[in-house]
């Protein structure tokens, strides 16, 4: 239990500090907007680079879990050049081990793919911060990057955990400024095809909305072919169907917290939540609710209404799939920061900090205290321990569902921000 404890102090304290930060937010704006300094640069280096050292260097700990379990494997595998699927196990893309490689290569062990996935996140962190430099002042856009490495969920996942999910928003993120800003719509293909074979499945939820965004399919379709056909047509050759059927194995998985999680107390004797059929359903309705948001944009930025797409569509993701944990809540923080975080209201911060310290502890409580899959009411309440667990399942994913019903809200509203650059229209040639 000492990682949960660690875990739960690291969430506090950072939170604590949050605190303070959020209430002098207009002294500390003001400072950071009047030194000319590399000021992400210094993030990372203080938050994140520190922060390592201490850990993995001063005090000799290893990373556990996905790191020790799947990226070293897979990476070790790709410096081999063997076959992702047939030579590995790998329930990722095929193109992750590429990724993982790339450390390897300089320092062969497992604290190196620790910190290369920090290096990811500022590469994410940094092009967020310039997309948005057209709509938020400098100072405000600092705040949110320094607000955003000191929560939780971030830290945790990326710093004890070694959390890969960030790297999804910076695919994403290239793909609607190729598509939205520039006009490019093979290029947007081409990103959206090297996003979901250097990540993991759950990308195709960001991919298929795409159609939606624009008139010239040909381009978009062309350039997701591009890349994709021939990776399908080697990988099929070389490994048959287990490209597919050892990510699809990762979903069979019973985990928490998720709704089959909560409502198994109450159904498990007359619903079988180990059936695949509710991944397919959950992935149904997420396209469904992905397909409503992106309606309701309206003449909204894609600065505004991308992200909360993109939220609404990871938060209801990590709700409806019977083997998502809270982990995923790092997929979307990021965006989540810098697009629907208002730090005027008070009861919206402090939500978002609690729900951050529930999600960064919950993963490790829940493993450490044997994965509770309970059968009936009575056995939630035959520990505390039990309780405890279960009123965080009931309080994240309550959390989520909240963000979804939030992001279609603010969709409705009229534009806001400003100032906004109008969109480049698309070219009408094929």
């Amino acid at each position: 239990m000492f990682i949960v404890y660690a875990k739960a102090a690291t969430a506090f304290l950072l939170s604590a500090v949050l605190l303070v930060a959020w209430f002098k937010r207009p002294v500390l704006e003001s400072f950071l907007d009047e030194k000319k300094v590399p000021w992400l640069l210094i993030f990372w280096v203080l938050l994140r680079l520190v922060p390592f050292v201490v850990i993995y260097i001063f005090f000799d700990f290893s990373p556990q879990s996905d790191v020790a379990n799947y990226y070293y494997p897979i990476g070790i595998s790709a410096k081999l050049r063997e076959i992702p699927y047939r030579d590995v196990l790998n329930p990722y893309s095929p193109f992750y081990g590429f990724w993982m490689e790339i450390p390897l290569i300089f320092w062969d062990n497992t604290r190196s793919l620790v910190l290369f996935l920090t290096l990811i996140e500022l590469v994410a962190v940094w092009l967020t911060y310039r997309t948005y430099e057209d709509v938020m002042p400098r100072a405000e856009r600092l705040f949110r990057v320094l607000f955003y490495m000191m929560l939780p969920v971030p830290f945790v996942m990326s710093i004890l955990s070694g959390q890969e999910d960030v790297a999804l928003w910076i695919f994403a993120l290239l793909a609607i400024v190729a598509l939205q800003r520039d006009g490019n719509a093979y290029l947007c293909g081409l990103l959206l095809a090297l996003g979901i074979l250097s990540t993991k499945a759950v990308f195709i939820l960001i991919i298929l909305p795409f159609f939606l965004l624009t008139r010239r399919l040909i381009p978009l379709m062309a350039g997701l072919a591009t890349l994709g056909i021939p990776v399908l047509i080697f990988l099929y050759i070389k490994t048959g169907s287990l490209f597919i059927e050892q990510p699809l194995e990762e979903g069979k998985y019973l985990k928490a917290p998720n709704w089959a999680s909560l409502l198994h107390p109450f159904t498990s004797g007359f619903i079988n939540a180990e059936l695949s059929v509710w991944n397919y359903a959950g992935l149904v309705i997420c396209l469904l609710v992905g397909v409503q948001v992106l309606r309701l944009r309206g003449n909204h930025d894609y600065r505004t209404y991308f992200p909360l797409f993109y939220i609404a569509t990871f938060s209801l993701m990590t709700v409806v799939q019977k083997n998502a944990v809270a982990n995923y809540t790092y997929l979307f923080m990021l965006p989540l920061v810098f697009q629907m975080v208002d730090f005027r209201n008070r009861t919206s911060v402090v939500f978002l900090l609690v729900f951050n310290i529930a999600a960064a502890v919950h993963p490790s409580l829940w493993w450490r205290i044997g994965q509770p899959y309970y059968q009936t009411v009575s056995e939630i309440f035959s520990k505390p321990v039990y309780i405890l667990e279960y009123s965080i399942e009931l309080f994240i994913v309550g959390y989520l569902l909240y963000l979804v019903v939030k992001a279609q809200k603010q969709l409705k509203l009229a534009p806001q921000l400003a100032p906004i650059l109008p969109l480049r229209p698309e070219p009408t040639r094929m």
